[in-house]
């Protein structure tokens, strides 16, 4: 449990309150997280519906395009129902995803407000961000950003997808990662070009992730982007849960 965290929630938000509720897409537990500095920890993931961005590789567009308002108070009442809390409160990571979640980022900090008011605790928090909505409220009341700006190789023109001053931003926060998709060597000339050598960065924050939205794909990337990663000095991710269950969704 962090006290950093905590005391966080306790300051007051000078920010009005607003309606208690999320556009869920899906809420699921009983797995792993299966990317990025963590992979491998069980995990609960709440994925918000809808996205700013739809890459062209995205392993779970089907799953963002649909959703539903939830009440804090249904999900609190599923969460209980299939004790969640109590994997919570025994170091489970509560994945918060999308699509992009950031679009819901002061309903997700209301949320986590009333998560810390009803049972005491604060959840270890993960945050997936792709970098084009600067952050206002939860930069220090998540406890590690999965950040994952977008290259051309996702098919979103770069002014969209390309936010210099919220990459920087994000990395000048210590629990912030940087997870690129790789689907070719020349990728590493962008993030060269456009992240390191402008100094928005730091090379150690770097994760080399290969394309995967589904088995066949990630087999055939894998083994490049681990070698790359090797090459460059930075760590490779795998995708267990594509590598596990391929495109099957709640897992």
């Amino acid at each position: 449990m962090s006290t950093q965290l905590i005391k966080a929630f306790q300051e007051k938000s000078d920010i009005p309150k607003g309606p208690k509720y999320l556009e869920v897409s899906e809420f699921y537990c009983d797995t792993i997280q299966g990317e990025g500095v963590t992979v491998g920890v069980p995990a609960v993931f709440l994925r918000l519906a809808g996205c700013v961005l739809n890459c062209v590789y995205c392993d779970t567009t089907e799953v963002w395009r649909y959703g539903r308002p939830y009440t804090f108070y249904e999900l609190f009442d599923l969460m209980e129902e299939y004790s969640v809390v109590g994997k919570l409160v025994n170091y489970c990571h509560l994945i918060i995803t999308g699509g992009s979640p950031m679009v819901q980022e002061h309903k997700i900090f209301l949320f986590l407000k009333e998560f810390w008011e009803r049972y005491g605790f604060i959840p270890i928090t993960e945050m997936e961000n792709e970098c084009v909505i600067y952050p206002k409220e939860l930069p220090h009341k998540i406890s590690i950003w999965n950040n994952s700006p977008k290259l051309s190789s996702s098919g979103v023109r770069k002014p969209k997808r390309y936010k210099p001053e919220v990459i920087k931003y994000m990395s000048s926060l210590d629990n912030s990662w940087f997870k690129f998709v790789i689907e070719c060597p020349e990728d590493w000339e962008e993030i060269q070009m456009d992240f390191l050598d402008p100094g928005l960065i730091e090379k150690n924050q770097i994760i080399l992730m290969p394309r995967g939205e589904d088995k066949e794909t990630l087999f055939h990337y894998q083994q490049m982007t681990a070698e790359l990663a090797i090459k460059h000095n930075v760590r490779y991710s795998p995708r267990e849960h594509i590598a596990l269950w391929g495109k099957k969704t709640g897992v």
